[in-house]
């Protein structure tokens, strides 16, 4: 039987192979998606170029990692990575070819592009935080590894009626937004009734809340609550209950109806967790201890590297800039002593030689390790307190160390129609102009500024309405859309909602009647913030605002500041007020 490596390079070989088929005219176009969309490779606007997606489970890149991640972005990748909103990489402007000399320089280090897209297992997702900060139940991101492993090459994988999501969170909070996954995974503990292996009455043991059927696209559904408690050991079993009853029941004819959400819709929850059931008794009976053997091979792959020590008696002394990013961009873990540190990047964006100079910083601060995140950021964990006053300096010197991560300069935007064939707006051209407007404006002292008074707050635009960029579950979300005026030309244009998000109380934000030209999105965003600032309880989040307020009461609001005009068919009723 080969090896993982052996048979990663196995299949680029395939795709060397396909490519030249293609090229030939021996595979039609149509033949020749599925199989380059399996190794993560997308045609980019007029199919000249391509986009290549790299998977990283759990988000996790080690320094070595980064290295030879900076080294293909460099080479063929314009100098520029990306990171997306399911902690993958991605590289354009690609040659076709070039893909195949992209992944094998990844493999070795370690890294793999199988399934990145198609219809699959997608890049498995978990917290960025697991396993260092209190409210973590425990370290979910050895079971995201096992996870990618077991499903890299099942016989099922990349023969599914389309894609297919799972997630880890550790906590209540949802940093891996679990709930908008085809299985979301809750990490708790608990006891599994009736189970003759498991630990004495009374005992916990870890395991997992299993969720299942959330998804985004143009019909968005939050996921459902299957069982509270699994045992950690039977997870592989559970997902492949899971993924079966959707490579069996999913529909193959009509793909805009193809994920698992529309069984779940189509059958009703109580017929559809019956199926989940059924399957998941005859998978246990069959080959559930062989599952859990298998799966204590995976978890046994798996290890973190050792912190950097600690110095205590060093002072923490920085300016107001450094106090500010400290303020804003780390927390502290619940390994005292040491921070999580937040390093923003602007719409997801790194260059080669920043990832390159990334790597030297969490070998020389942290443990040798970053995490992506899914608001597109990078994090360096393990930082010692004593060692921020210079990571701040060091991050000054390679233009990553902007304050106020995951505030609403820290834009989330899918590539758009710069890059993207079913975009219709340029979504990270406007979120570059939401950061521009909103950062302009906060240039008086930090005791009045709009972002401080605002705290943690998202925004999120999509290039289209299938929500690559998460615009359904941000407090604020744009859609991209093209919208004619009075005059009759049609211009670049979005929908707004409020009020989405994952976590508790997990919800799908309200869309608000009419469209907002691209221009005047920021200043509605800003007039938005303020609205909510001035009129919030003690507390009080955004989405509780919204839930009190009423989305119309607060678009209007946001409106009557801007004066901004409401484009599109159903403009009229928010026009007319």
């Amino acid at each position: 039987m080969p090896t993982r490596t052996e048979s990663f390079h196995a299949a680029i070989d395939r795709l060397e192979e396909n490519i030249g088929k293609f090229k030939r005219g021996e595979i039609s176009p149509d033949q020749f998606r599925p199989l380059r969309l399996g190794m993560g490779l997308y045609a980019q606007l007029a199919h000249v170029k391509h986009m290549q997606r790299i998977k990283i489970p759990g988000g996790r890149i080690t320094a070595e990692q980064l290295d030879v991640l900076a080294d293909v972005t460099d080479r063929w990748g314009r100098g520029l990575a990306h990171v997306t909103t399911r902690q993958c990489i991605q590289l354009h402007h690609l040659e076709l070819e070039d893909a195949v000399d992209v992944q094998r320089v990844l493999v070795p280090a370690g890294i793999s592009c199988v399934g990145a897209c198609a219809d699959a297992v997608r890049n498995v997702t978990a917290s960025h935080l697991a396993g260092v900060v209190e409210e973590e139940v425990f370290d979910v991101s050895p079971y995201a590894h096992a996870i990618t492993q077991h499903f890299y090459f099942h016989e099922q994988n990349l023969r599914l009626p389309r894609k297919f999501k799972i997630g880890l969170s550790g906590s209540d909070r949802d940093h891996a937004q679990i709930m908008i996954n085809d299985i979301g995974l809750l990490a708790t503990m608990g006891s599994a009734e009736g189970d003759a292996t498991s630990k004495a009455p009374g005992e916990l043991e870890p395991g997992f809340a299993v969720y299942v059927a959330g998804g985004l696209g143009s019909t968005p559904e939050i996921a459902h609550l299957w069982r509270e408690f699994v045992p950690a050991r039977d997870i592989l079993a559970v997902c492949e209950a899971v993924m079966a009853v959707f490579f069996r029941d999913g529909e193959r004819k009509n793909r805009k109806k193809a994920r698992l959400k529309f069984v779940i819709r189509k059958v009703g929850e109580a017929e559809f967790f019956r199926r989940l059931d059924e399957v998941l008794a005859g998978i246990q009976a069959e080959r559930g201890a062989v599952l859990s053997e298998q799966l204590g091979q995976y978890l046994g792959e798996y290890a973190e590297a050792a912190p950097p020590p600690l110095d205590p008696d060093k002072a923490l002394l920085g300016d107001a800039a450094f106090a500010r990013w400290m303020r804003t961009n780390t927390i502290p873990q619940q390994q005292r002593g040491y921070r999580v540190v937040t390093v923003k990047l602007p719409l997801g964006d790194i260059t080669g030689a920043q990832l390159r100079q990334l790597a030297a910083l969490c070998r020389a601060y942290g443990n040798g390790e970053v995490r992506a995140t899914n608001t597109q950021n990078f994090v360096l964990r393990w930082v010692p307190e004593e060692r921020l006053v210079p990571l701040h300096r060091a991050l000054g010197l390679i233009g990553l160390a902007e304050a106020d991560a995951d505030h609403i300069t820290d834009v989330v935007a899918c590539p758009g129609a710069d890059y993207c064939t079913l975009a219709v707006t340029k979504s990270m051209s406007v979120g570059a102009q939401v950061r521009e407007h909103l950062v302009a404006q906060s240039s008086r002292h930090e005791a009045d500024d709009i972002i401080r008074q605002l705290g943690a707050f998202s925004i999120k635009i999509s290039g289209c309405p299938n929500s690559c960029g998460q615009h359904h579950v941000a407090d604020i979300g744009m859609t991209g859309m093209l919208s004619k005026g009075a005059d009759g030309v049609e211009r670049a244009a979005y929908s707004f909602r409020l009020g989405g998000g994952c976590g508790p109380g997990a919800r799908i934000g309200d869309r608000m009647d009419g469209r907002i030209l691209e221009e005047d999105a920021p200043g509605l965003i800003a007039a938005i913030a303020r609205f909510y600032v001035d009129q919030r309880s003690a507390g009080e989040t955004f989405q509780e605002f919204v839930l009190r307020k009423g989305t119309q009461e607060i678009y209007k609001a946001g409106l009557a500041v801007t004066g901004n005009v409401v484009h599109g068919v159903d403009a009229g009723a928010v026009a007319a007020e």
